[in-house]
């Protein structure tokens, strides 16, 4: 083959592998990167200086607004069952409802802290994305909950995390007595019902006492039994009385009995559900209690600033390798004429 038809193919060989994938991996291959680097170290050191100041700058308060973090550590108890859920998932509920957010929201006036318009139509999803965003709940591996919030001001990130406990207590002492309440008026109307059907009762045994004499039906039985066979009028007609109100009297005593005993069931209820709504008590045990952090949780400096520079560098060397193809893809058209 002549040689310089030779010459001419290898030099466009070598220019396709220079512009494909491949070519500009061999770039970095054959041309050792430190090499490259020691060629190119002065415009990196100022591309990396540039990139540590950007990042410096990202990172500072005047662009983003330092926060800080306060957390608390709780174990639910005393809670009532609901369902089967764990007491720690129900603690995780009742942590995560919007009646607690919004209560948040008015006791901190979140709306002018976080900046929201209340006249946006969308003020109520922008309230909760920013509540979600600032404060976190979580369970933890040992069952118990974690409360997190974030806030530019170290007091108002503590006493937010408190205010959630708080409200959390009054949430679940809320249902709480809702639903002893509902059991004081059920125990009421069954008590006063079951009065009622015992005052019945004995105003008839009252009747049968007083009219009839009939007092205790075994042992008058008896009794009049035996005045009767002596001639006693008395007995007698104490006798034609049993004779025809015994059964009436026996089954009157037997229900009054059992009404008493039902509406002293029915009194236990009622006292005891009285007892459980005047009771004041705390469902979230504290094991770890907020406090204000002296030192700001977010933004990481030093992870903005690594990035930007590791970014930095990693387009710099993109741009350092075009140079240096455009580069070789000229001396490689020189060569060639």
């Amino acid at each position: 083959m002549n040689s310089k038809l030779w010459k001419k193919i290898k030099i466009q060989i070598n220019t396709y592998e220079l512009f494909n994938y491949d070519g500009m991996e061999k770039l970095f291959n054959n041309k050792s990167l430190f090499q490259l680097i020691t060629k190119w170290k002065f415009h990196l050191v100022i591309i990396s200086i540039i990139s540590i100041a950007v990042g410096v700058f990202i990172s500072s308060p005047i662009v983003i607004t330092p926060k800080y973090k306060s957390t608390a550590i709780a174990y639910p108890c005393n809670l009532p069952e609901y369902s089967k859920e764990s007491t720690t998932e129900q603690m995780y509920q009742m942590l995560m409802s919007t009646d607690i957010k919004f209560k948040m929201l008015s006791a901190f006036q979140l709306d002018k802290h976080y900046k929201l318009d209340r006249k946006d139509p969308l003020f109520l999803t922008n309230f909760l994305d920013e509540f979600n965003d600032n404060i976190s709940i979580s369970k933890t591996e040992f069952e118990s909950v974690q409360i997190t919030a974030y806030d530019k001001d170290p007091v108002v990130a503590s006493n937010m995390v408190d205010s959630m406990i708080a409200f959390y207590n009054f949430k679940v002492a809320e249902l709480h007595k809702l639903k002893q309440k509902e059991m004081i008026e059920i125990m009421g109307r069954a008590m006063q019902e079951k009065k009622n059907e015992i005052d019945s009762v004995e105003k008839q045994l009252i009747e049968m006492r007083t009219k009839y004499g009939i007092l205790n039906v075994t042992a008058q039985s008896i009794e009049a039994t035996k005045g009767m066979i002596q001639g006693n009028k008395q007995a007698a007609d104490l006798y034609k009385n049993l004779e025809q109100y015994a059964g009436t009297y026996k089954e009157m005593d037997s229900l009054s009995w059992h009404f008493r005993k039902e509406y002293i069931n029915y009194k236990l209820q009622y006292e005891n559900a009285i007892r459980e709504f005047n009771k004041n008590i705390t469902y979230a045990q504290i094991v770890q209690k907020p406090f204000p952090a002296d030192k700001k949780s977010y933004p990481v400096r030093w992870v903005i600033v690594a990035l930007t520079l590791a970014g930095g560098l990693i387009i710099s060397l993109m741009g350092i390798a075009f140079i240096e193809s455009k580069q070789q893809k000229k001396n490689t058209t020189n060569l060639e004429s």
